[in-house]
């Protein structure tokens, strides 16, 4: 819900379906280098997923620009 709550009106329906499964493959993968190679013991997981889900929306919502912005010849900056 984090991640797309950062992306609502920068997405269309399929997009978010991939990122949804990207999501949950890239979430497990985070979770295992956390528990099991770092040794951090995270109570319920609650930091855990909560940081992943706001980098990943921040991340994703670089990469998820709408042409429009990108084309605007009047935006300076």
């Amino acid at each position: 819900m984090i991640t797309m709550a950062a992306l609502i009106g920068k997405t269309t329906f399929p997009q978010m379906y991939l990122l949804v499964m990207l999501e949950m493959i890239f979430y497990t993968l985070d979770r295992l280098i956390i528990t099991d190679t770092m040794k951090a013991v995270d109570a319920a997981g609650s930091m855990t997923i909560h940081m992943f889900g706001a980098y990943f929306g921040l991340t994703a919502s670089f990469f998820f620009k709408p042409r429009r912005a990108i084309l605007d010849e009047y935006e300076q900056g």
